[in-house]
C-alpha cells in the first residue's frame, strides 16, 4: 500500500514538475530576450508589430464612424493581426493590463519593408 502510495506521489510530482503553458514559456523566451537584447517574440497570431505614425483610435468595426475601444499614442507598440481589409487592419493593443482589439487605419501604420 505504501509503494502504490509513493509511485503514485512520484507520478504526480514529476507531471507537474514537467507541464508548462505556453503562456509561462512565451514569458521566459521574453524575459531572455530582454536581458540579451534581442527583440521578443511575437504571439502566433500576430503578424507583425509596429508604432504608428501618429496618435489615433483603436476601432470596434473597420469604420471611422464605429465606436472607439481605446485611444494610442506613438509610443505604443501595436500587433497587426490581419491586412486584408482594403482600409483598416486588425490590430491589438496593451494598455497596463489590459489587452484591447479593433482596428486601426493603415495610413497611420508605418510601410512594412520586403
Amino acid at each position: 500500500m505504501k509503494l502504490l502510495l509513493l509511485i503514485t506521489l512520484a507520478v504526480f510530482c514529476l507531471s507537474a514538475c514537467s507541464g508548462k503553458t505556453d503562456h509561462v514559456q512565451n514569458e521566459e523566451r521574453a524575459t531572455v530576450a530582454s536581458e540579451t537584447g534581442q527583440p521578443a517574440p511575437l504571439p502566433a497570431d500576430v503578424i507583425y508589430s509596429t508604432k504608428p505614425l501618429i496618435s489615433g483610435k483603436l476601432y470596434s468595426q473597420p469604420d471611422f464612424e464605429a465606436p472607439s475601444v481605446a485611444y494610442f499614442d506613438t509610443t505604443q507598440q501595436i500587433h497587426i493581426l490581419d491586412t486584408t481589409h482594403a482600409m483598416f487592419a486588425k490590430a491589438r493593443i496593451r494598455q497596463d493590463t489590459m489587452q484591447y482589439t479593433g482596428f486601426v487605419p493603415k495610413t497611420i501604420l508605418p510601410e512594412q519593408k520586403p
